[in-house]
């Protein structure tokens, strides 16, 4: 609850877990509801920490959208992430909050054919725009699982009932 707590106390994470940093790059992984994104957008500018990227990955349980976030000071890096079902991919832009995520943005709108609701441009960034959106979309029989994909780290705390996996997952074992 302490790691919940020093990382947002303007919004509760779904998940929070402890990663190792020589294996994965990041100090922790921060599970967000989509509503909670530009609230905790706003916190990382104010805590100065600078928005590395944005990206998409097309998963057997939707898009897994991440944000990584890193500190000029310190090699302190945390990773927001969130779930968007492949049916509504939809995710509150942070462009007003931080300039460079206006690029992130588009580009995973391209790619992916994800929205960012409020984004004051989201044209296409790198490909023709007679090109459909979404060119990056896999087919059902060749996305992975997420739990596949991610070391999840120790978890720190996890909101009661949240999984980052899809119900059809549910059976298996999940991150402690």
């Amino acid at each position: 609850m302490a790691a919940k707590k020093k990382l947002l106390d303007s919004v509760t994470p779904l998940m929070v877990s402890k990663c190792s940093f020589d294996k994965t790059g990041l100090n922790f992984n921060v599970f967000l509801s989509p509503d909670d994104i530009p609230a905790a957008a706003k916190e990382m500018l104010r805590k100065e920490y600078y928005l590395e990227d944005i990206d998409a990955v097309d998963v057997v349980e939707g898009f897994l959208i991440t944000y990584h976030y890193a500190r000029f000071e310190s090699s302190e890096r945390v990773a927001h992430r969130v779930m968007v079902t492949h049916a509504e991919p939809v995710v509150p832009t942070i462009s007003d909050i931080y300039q460079g995520a206006d690029w992130h943005e588009r580009e995973c709108t391209d790619f992916h054919a994800i929205k960012f609701s409020g984004h004051p441009n989201l044209i296409p960034l790198l490909l023709d725009p007679e090109t459909p959106q979404g060119v990056l979309l896999k087919t059902e029989k060749s996305r992975k699982s997420l739990r596949d994909l991610i070391d999840f780290g120790e978890s720190v705390f996890t909101t009661d009932g949240f999984t980052p996996f899809g119900e059809a997952q549910a059976d298996l074992k999940e991150p402690k």
